[in-house]
């Protein structure tokens, strides 16, 4: 299953075909998609309407990376949540909860039916250039209970959350979008502090989970987790006994360096749905 991006703000002829003719599970959106709700509303309509017709696909999964603060890919009118972090501060199970309903809210009432949140990732590392506020809290029972909490939000509201970044993005020094991270924890460590939100988070439903770009010795010294069959198998679905769908991050940031033609089968062969 590829969910991808598309060019646009309207149904175009090469985005139908990757729907019609090359089968893709879903789309995501990004600014270059959205002018105003009433545009996206529609765009998205005509994309679901390519596999009303046929019982036998599902509709598909129409996502976007709208977590709050500086990661927003709809802007006005959509409401500007402020970053998770203001969720930690607050320590509000009530207010996390409210959250994740209003943001699931918004987006259900435009058709996007996916969004790429709650950050699980705990900010452990102060000097970690891209997660910082966008993690609730430095505390991983914290993050856990407030994750759980974003997490039914979302699913009231209509919108299925991906808790990421599996096993854990909060401890880099380094910018998967740029390089392959490594975190230097060791397995103990990872399980105690890593871990925590994410087997919360599947204890309490969690479905979909996203993996990291990122390198961890301890279970893996070759491979980042994407592509371990070691993490993604004996990690997740054995020891967290996930049984959810795995969604790989974005397979064109750097840190990602594998030729085109051997992704499908190392994310297959790792378990990446």
């Amino acid at each position: 299953m590829i969910i991808s991006g598309f060019e646009g703000t309207c149904l175009n002829a090469r985005t139908e075909a990757l729907i019609v003719q090359q089968g893709i599970g879903g789309l995501i959106l990004f600014e270059r998609n959205f002018q105003n709700p009433e545009q996206l509303i529609a765009l998205i309509t005509d994309l679901q309407s390519l596999v009303a017709d046929n019982p036998e696909i599902p509709p598909l999964f129409i996502s976007v990376d709208q977590e709050g603060g500086r990661v927003a890919r709809l802007g006005e009118p959509f409401t500007k949540f402020p970053p998770m972090s203001c969720l930690g501060r607050a320590n509000s199970l009530e207010l996390a909860y409210r959250f994740g309903l209003g943001m699931g809210k918004e987006l259900h009432a435009v058709g996007v039916n996916m969004d790429y949140a709650p950050v699980l990732d705990v900010h452990s590392n102060p000097a970690n250039p891209i997660i910082g506020q966008r993690a609730l809290d430095t505390d991983p029972e914290k993050v856990a209970c407030l994750g759980a909490e974003l997490i039914r939000g979302f699913y009231d509201a209509g919108v299925i959350p991906v808790g990421k970044h599996f096993p854990g993005h909060g401890d880099t020094s380094q910018d998967s979008h740029l390089t392959l991270p490594r975190v230097e924890r060791t397995r103990e460590s990872l399980e105690q502090t890593e871990l925590i939100p994410f087997k919360h988070a599947i204890q309490h439903g969690l479905e979909v989970i996203m993996t990291a770009h990122v390198v961890y010795p301890a279970w893996d010294a070759e491979q980042p987790a994407t592509f371990s069959p070691c993490i993604m198998n004996d990690v997740l679905r054995k020891d967290l006994q996930f049984s959810g769908l795995i969604i790989s991050d974005d397979l064109e940031m750097r840190a990602i360096d594998q030729s085109l033609e051997s992704i499908p089968e190392m994310g297959t062969r790792a378990g990446v749905d």
